[in-house]
């Protein structure tokens, strides 16, 4: 998160935004490994994050050798 430049409060917000239902104080003191919090919510962090990483990676990614293949016959 710090490498990617994403925040408690940004990842937090984002969480909540998809359903997730503990405060920002609670995924702070989670994140920071002073306490647990249910599978729900703690999958809901990661599917936030993940959402965070591909909305700062945009760009193309890298190619599958198949889809080069197709590239190369189908101009």
């Amino acid at each position: 998160m710090h490498l990617a430049g994403i925040t408690a409060g940004e990842l937090w917000v984002h969480y909540f935004s998809i359903g997730g239902s503990v405060g920002e104080f609670e995924v702070n003191a989670y994140l920071h490994g002073l306490m647990r919090l249910p599978a729900l919510d703690r999958d809901l962090l990661s599917q936030s994050l993940d959402e965070m990483y591909d909305d700062l990676c945009r760009s193309p990614r890298a190619p599958f050798s198949e889809n080069l293949r197709d590239r190369k016959h189908n101009p």
